[in-house]
């Protein structure tokens, strides 16, 4: 959903949902908002597609036993250009305790370029290892923020690009340290250009 734009059809928006479960994700997070439209037009999400009220916290393990921690961000109120104390005392104990059995902590947001840069540069007692960040504002392509604990990478608007974080080391959990190194991660903006073939699965969903 784009601020600026009207809904698309149900019809529309029951191929996208579809077309979403066909691409296999481990985690996704829909918007409060965009939650709300698939209700009221009586389409049910994917089993991966939640909002942070429905399920917070998402865990994926590797192939090699290794836990991952999605932590769905809270959405916030329109207007609020940052998240209230309140807010970030919360989601910081949330981190804290998932940090005792997962080696990754990834947050996924909704708040839009600004309120995650003044989220970050408040530089809580305990942020996420990596943000993935959407909505309002710029992309990102992969920068180290408060104290260079967390990765921030924000996806350019419309889908135009794909976002790969490789990861070469662990970020440190044993205290506030985070990432030991910026080398330990690195971030490539992959632009979704013809040079890809369309999946004939998702296109024809929408014919």
């Amino acid at each position: 959903m784009h601020p600026d734009e009207p809904l698309p059809s149900p019809t529309v928006t029951k191929a996208l949902a579809k077309a979403f479960d066909l691409m296999k994700y481990d985690v996704g997070l829909l918007a409060d908002d965009e939650a709300k439209a698939l209700s009221d037009a009586g389409i049910r999400p994917g089993p991966v597609q939640k909002s942070a009220r429905e399920e917070p916290v998402a865990l994926v393990t590797t192939s090699r036993g290794d836990v991952v921690a999605f932590l769905r961000l809270p959405h916030l109120r329109a207007g609020q250009e940052a998240p209230p104390e309140d807010m970030i005392a919360r989601i910081s104990r949330t981190i804290r305790a998932e940090r005792k059995h997962a080696r990754l902590v990834v947050a996924l947001s909704d708040w839009g370029w600004l309120a995650e840069r003044e989220y970050l540069a408040q530089r809580p007692d305990a942020v996420p290892d990596i943000l993935l960040g959407s909505g309002w504002g710029s992309g990102v392509d992969g920068r180290f923020e408060s104290g260079k604990r967390c990765l921030w990478v924000r996806s350019y608007d419309k889908g135009r690009t794909l976002s790969e974080i490789r990861l070469f080391d662990w970020p440190d959990h044993s205290g506030t340290s985070g990432w030991q190194s910026v080398d330990a991660a690195s971030t490539t903006s992959l632009p979704l250009s013809d040079k890809y073939v369309d999946n004939p699965d998702v296109s024809a969903l929408f014919q």
